[in-house]
Parts: structure tokens; C-alpha cells; sequence
């Protein structure tokens, strides 16, 4: 390609012996797609530039946040990937469907922003509105909605409802 003037190894090649993750591929466009499932079947790819196909051999892992069978439906996503790739399927489930972890979460987050700054602790009523959240945004969501409400409280080691701000809402 233009400007090249050396090979370089490129990241499906770099996991050879290993495991290849793949993230977010239900955002893959079409295109793209295409050629993955060409080295998927065949375990070769092609250097830019090179005659030779090159063997690689990795496990893929790849993760989505969308729903591929919708997206299948609706053609954004190839039907023929997909099926190479669902050899073993493991769901995640959303934080809003194990609420049962959320103090467990709370309290390994706050641990982890106390290596940063002073530890906090959460009262009760900041617990509540955390319960009654519908985290959209999952465990990520809950993480920067702990840190703020550290930010908010600013000297004092105890959260309340006060500090909770849950941003700007994007449902």
C-alpha cells in the first residue's frame, strides 16, 4: 500500500498460539465481516502486499453489547459469521438483572476509588437510590455514578442520596 516501506505484524497475527478477542463485533461493518469469516474458515491471512497467506492459529473470543440475531434479520450483520463464531455462547446478564450483586459491586468499587482517594462508605439512603436505578449503562454506569458522588462528597467519608447523580439520562 501507499507509503509502505516495511511488513508489519498485525494484530490477528500477533495472537498466533493464542486467544484473538474481539470487541464490540456486532459495530464490525459489513466489509470487514467479510473478510474475518474468510480467516475464520481458513485460519489464513494476507499481508498487505504479500503473495503468501500466512497460517495463524487462535481462539476467538468476541463480545457484543447488541443483539445479533436482530441484527441478522436486518442484514447488518452476516449470518454465515455469526454461526462460526456461536460455538459457545456465555450471556452476561445485565447489572439491572442481578441487583443481588449491586452491594457487593458498591463495595469492591469503593475499594478501588479509595486507592485514589480518601475511602467512602455508602448510608443507606444512597444505597436506595441505587436500587431503584435501572443502569442502562451497566457496571461501567455504576462505577462513574460512585466516583461523582466521591467528587461530591468531597471531605466527607459517607455517602448519601445527596451525592448521587446519576448524569444525563439517555433512554
Amino acid at each position: 500500500f501507499t507509503g509502505a516501506v516495511q511488513g508489519r505484524v498485525g494484530r490477528i497475527e500477533s495472537a498466533d498460539g493464542g486467544t484473538l478477542f474481539l470487541d464490540e463485533i456486532g459495530e464490525m461493518p459489513l466489509g470487514l465481516q467479510s473478510k474475518l469469516l474468510r480467516f475464520v474458515e481458513s485460519g489464513e491471512l494476507q499481508r498487505v502486499g504479500d503473495n503468501e497467506a500466512l497460517r495463524v492459529d487462535v481462539r476467538i473470543v468476541a463480545a457484543t453489547h447488541r443483539k445479533l440475531a436482530q441484527q441478522i434479520e436486518t442484514g447488518a450483520f452476516r449470518a454465515d459469521l455469526y454461526y462460526r463464531l456461536a460455538v459457545f455462547l456465555i450471556r452476561t446478564p445485565s447489572l439491572a438483572e442481578r441487583m443481588e450483586d449491586l452491594s457487593i459491586l458498591v463495595e469492591h468499587l469503593l475499594e478501588k476509588l479509595g486507592r485514589q482517594m480518601p475511602m467512602k462508605k455508602m448510608d443507606e439512603s444512597a444505597m436506595a437510590c441505587l436500587r431503584a436505578h435501572t443502569w442502562p449503562g451497566n457496571v461501567r454506569e455504576l462505577e462513574h455514578v460512585l466516583e461523582r458522588a466521591a467528587i461530591l462528597a468531597g471531605d466527607e467519608p459517607v455517602l448519601t442520596a445527596t451525592e448521587i447523580d446519576f448524569g444525563f439520562p439517555i433512554d
